[in-house]
């Protein structure tokens, strides 16, 4: 029979294990895709859905102008806010391009990865192999159980015909969950929005939701420019990054279904009834 203090050395090493295996699935994954474009001022463009260093995910009102009242409602709920024009995709090469993602991490909260960076590599599909950097600038909230990504794609599914709102009835806009099927369609977009759409297209070869793996990167200024959005913890993740320690979480990735204080729990329960047996 093993003595208890080997026995509490072996808890504390079940603990350790899980704890470690909880940091690595907060900043690392696998997952799958969708898109959407619904012209709605994004979920993470709330100040109170984050901490980030200034303001949450840049606002534009109905006329695509920025803003700096975040204070203002959605358009697709009679607000004066909406997403902005230029939140769209885009390719540097055949192989590697940028974009922004409404998120869902399965088991984490949104203020944990509004306005984080992810890096994807597709893993089935015709865009097998590809990468992108992502910015999430708002929140899947549909996905339960399973960690997924809804790329922004103008011409996407619009879940809530805010676009409509926006820029007026089309043969795209204005029919709940309607969205391009074609790329000639991409013409009956606004021209702001038709290069991301031809994205699609053109780079993404229209792939119907391919899955990814996925872990946390450092925001690129291509990405935050764009937003002007930046995490309160970001330069504490790019210190970690710089010394190859990603695999802790950031401060605030508190789990909320494998909590490190859960964890403790389970380990503390295991550790007395180890007692008990003896």
């Amino acid at each position: 029979m093993l003595s208890p203090r080997l026995s509490v050395a072996a808890v504390l090493l079940v603990a350790h294990s899980a704890l470690a295996a909880s940091s690595v699935n907060s900043t690392s994954g696998t997952g799958a895709t969708s898109f959407y474009w619904d012209c709605c001022k994004a979920s993470c463009s709330w100040t109170a859905h984050g901490s980030f260093v200034g303001n949450p995910v840049q606002v534009c009102n109905i006329n695509g102008t920025k803003i700096s009242d975040y204070t203002l409602g959605t358009g697709c709920n009679d607000g004066d806010s909406f997403s902005c024009l230029d939140q769209i995709p885009w390719a540097v090469n055949d192989t590697f391009s940028y974009g922004f993602v409404g998120a869902e991490i399965d088991g984490f909260l949104e203020s944990t990865w509004c306005c984080g960076c992810y890096e994807f590599v597709f893993t089935n599909g015709p865009v097998q192999g590809k990468r992108m950097v992502v910015q999430a600038s708002n929140t899947n909230y549909d996905a339960h159980g399973y960690s997924q990504f809804n790329l922004g794609i103008p011409g996407g599914y619009d879940y809530a015909s805010g676009c409509a709102t926006e820029f007026g009835a089309s043969p795209i806009f204005g029919k709940q969950n309607n969205g391009v099927l074609t790329r000639d369609q991409c013409d009956y977009l606004p021209d702001s929005l038709k290069p991301g759409c031809q994205w699609r297209f053109d780079w993404f070869l229209n792939a119907n939701k391919p899955n990814v793996t996925w872990k946390r990167v450092p925001c690129p200024t291509e990405l935050t420019d764009i937003t002007g959005c930046i995490r309160s913890d970001e330069a504490e993740f790019i210190a970690k990054a710089q010394t190859n320690d990603t695999t802790s979480p950031p401060p605030s990735a508190a789990s909320i279904v494998g909590s490190q204080s859960v964890q403790y729990t389970f380990a503390f329960a295991a550790l007395i009834s180890i007692f008990v047996a003896l």
